[in-house]
């Protein structure tokens, strides 16, 4: 039968709705199905109680709950956590830290590269070398400017640093003349509008193009100054990055090669290690016979 107060549907022989509480007779079952006339249509009760509104709402809500925390498991299945967040949404730094507590200057590169101690040169107080393969990797070399040099100001330590780059460049089969501003930028080996040092901020960059042969910035503040040529070296089509920054009377030399074909992807990890450096000026201070040891240490972060 049908309670006529509510119109849910209850037993045949109940005495009272369970859902409303309401009186049911028998004696009123066929009056609240056909009303006085059995001809006529039979008209449900349109009444509902606030309980039976309440469990739709209810149910509505734990569908949206279900949808939604299944949503959540399919976003984590395909793409995981974000990356480089810890569990209080603090950044969480990757990156690999080398100090040099001699020298004072300090670099930093991706947790996927590893660092080799080189042998410096005659002229170089370090050399060291960041590598990802055999064939992708980044020389640092570390030696102290000419003080006649460093007298002409700027201008001539450019020119300098243009001498030693032209040599470099020759000495691993490429031309003299091949420095990145030789180029318009877009049309430089590995050019991308993304590129670190094409979107640093301006306190940080201030970037102008030197006609003669470097592209010339700023890094931790010190004048910097990089150019790039392709070269066949060891039988394969090879780009540079020849990456110089000044810092008081040191010149920090960046040497990053990588295959032709993978710079363009290599050279944006090139510039975050070159533009990662920071230094103390430790050996202004020091004597003549009070050169640092070259077997420096390592620190990793």
């Amino acid at each position: 039968m049908i309670c006529p107060d509510c119109g849910n549907y209850q037993p045949d022989r109940a005495k009272y709705c369970g859902i409303c509480g309401a009186g049911l007779s028998q004696d009123g079952l066929v009056e609240s199905f056909l009303g006085e006339d059995a001809e006529h249509d039979i008209i449900l009760p349109r009444h509902r109680s606030f309980w039976f509104y309440t469990a739709i709402l209810g149910i509505i809500i734990l569908a949206l709950a279900v949808f939604a925390g299944a949503g959540y498991l399919v976003y984590r299945i395909a793409w995981g956590e974000d990356e480089g967040k810890t569990g209080n949404g603090e950044i969480e730094d990757t990156s690999q830290h080398y100090t040099d507590p001699e020298l004072g200057y300090s670099i930093s590169f991706p947790e996927t590269w590893t660092l080799e101690q080189g042998v410096p040169g005659e002229s170089e107080l370090a050399a060291m070398t960041f590598i990802l393969t055999s064939r992708k990797s980044m020389d640092l070399y570390l030696s102290q400017l000419d003080p006649i040099v460093s007298i002409g100001g700027i201008d001539a330590i450019e020119e300098y640093l243009a001498e030693d780059a032209s040599t470099r460049i020759v000495a691993l089969g490429g031309l003299a003349d091949s420095g990145a501003s030789s180029q318009p930028a877009e049309s430089q080996p590995g050019y991308s509008a993304e590129d670190p040092a094409a979107t640093a901020p301006e306190e940080e960059l201030d970037e102008t193009a030197d006609a003669d042969f470097f592209t010339s910035t700023k890094v931790s503040g010190f004048p910097a100054f990089y150019t790039e040529f392709s070269t066949n070296y060891m039988s394969e089509e090879t780009e540079f990055l020849l990456y110089y920054i000044v810092a008081g009377d040191y010149i920090f030399l960046f040497q990053g090669r990588a295959p032709a074909n993978e710079f363009k992807d290599m050279r944006p990890q090139f510039f975050s290690i070159t533009r990662s450096f920071s230094w103390e000026n430790i050996l202004q201070d020091q004597a003549p016979d009070e050169a640092p040891d070259i077997s420096t240490v390592i620190i990793f972060n």
